[in-house]
């Protein structure tokens, strides 16, 4: 199993971890090799996206709204959702 090991972001890691996958694939039933094909399409799009940070930052005022929020004591929220 991959979570069977701690993963640390370093090169050495990262090759014993394209191995591993590499072994797992060797093992795993061709009827899901699409599936896996698929997922991995679905990363390469997600990688190349920007992510929450970028977007939101890209909000004009939105940046400003978040600092202000976080600036507001927590006794100033209800504990109740209005909508």
């Amino acid at each position: 199993m991959l979570n069977s090991f701690p993963i640390l972001l370093n090169t050495n890691t990262m090759q014993n971890l394209s191995v591993k996958i590499n072994d797992e694939m060797k093992s795993l039933n061709l009827f899901y090799l699409k599936e896996v094909y698929d997922f991995v399409q679905f990363l390469k799009e997600k990688q190349k996206t920007e992510n929450d940070t970028e977007y939101l930052s890209s909000i004009p005022g939105m940046l400003q709204s978040i600092v202000e929020e976080d600036k507001k004591p927590l006794s100033e929220y209800s504990k109740d959702i209005d909508w």
